[in-house]
């Protein structure tokens, strides 16, 4: 079981979730990722970017001795660079707004998560905001045909966390809040076509 554990979560990491949610729209939808140019800003930006923390922290000696908690930061300072360059690349580029709303989305996602473990005593989880954001995006730009995988892998991952103890349940849900909130939050700022 903690090896299947141990799979779940390593095919929920954030940059996995984003590239694939990005992939998936670039093939099935042509309202979203219109070219192969915003395909790969988005790529580099929001999968990208964020995950060169861990080389980060390896490399730059002022970062090493935090370890894991080092990582975590750099993990979110580098998350708001390159979700903030998404944001300001596409509406530069004059991306559709579909394109847009996603990655105000990620963008906003971040911030509520980082306001959330700064301010207040809990922790939310990451790994959370980043897998039910892409999975409830993904159930409104493709249907019902997407709710039960999308509902299956949400579900897998809140029991690997739990599993291998790397979340509580309310550092699960308190994440999962932050891109939900978001995606309604931004709904009303771009207004995507879904």
């Amino acid at each position: 079981m903690k090896t299947f554990a141990k799979i779940v979560r390593g095919v929920t990491v954030p940059p996995v979730m984003v590239s694939l949610f990005l992939l998936f729209l670039f093939f099935f939808r042509d309202d979203v990722l219109t070219n192969v140019p915003d395909l790969l800003f988005s790529l580099c930006f929001l999968a990208v970017l964020p995950v060169l923390a861990y080389p980060l922290q390896s490399i730059v000696p002022a970062f090493r001795p935090g370890g894991q908690k080092m990582k975590r930061k750099l993990a979110f300072i580098l998350s708001l660079v390159g979700y903030t360059a998404a944001l300001a690349v596409s509406l530069l580029r004059n991306a559709v707004p579909n394109l847009a709303y996603i990655d105000a989305v990620y963008l906003c996602s971040v911030i509520i998560l980082t306001l959330i473990n700064l301010l207040t005593p809990w922790r939310a989880s990451g790994h959370a905001c980043s897998l039910v954001g892409p999975a409830v995006m993904i159930c409104f730009f493709m249907g019902w045909p997407a709710v039960i995988p999308a509902v299956l892998l949400t579900a897998l991952s809140f029991w690997a966390s739990i599993y291998l103890k790397r979340h509580t349940p309310r550092e699960f849900l308190l994440g999962a809040l932050s891109s939900s909130l978001s995606i309604v939050l931004m709904y009303f700022v771009f207004q995507p076509v879904f």
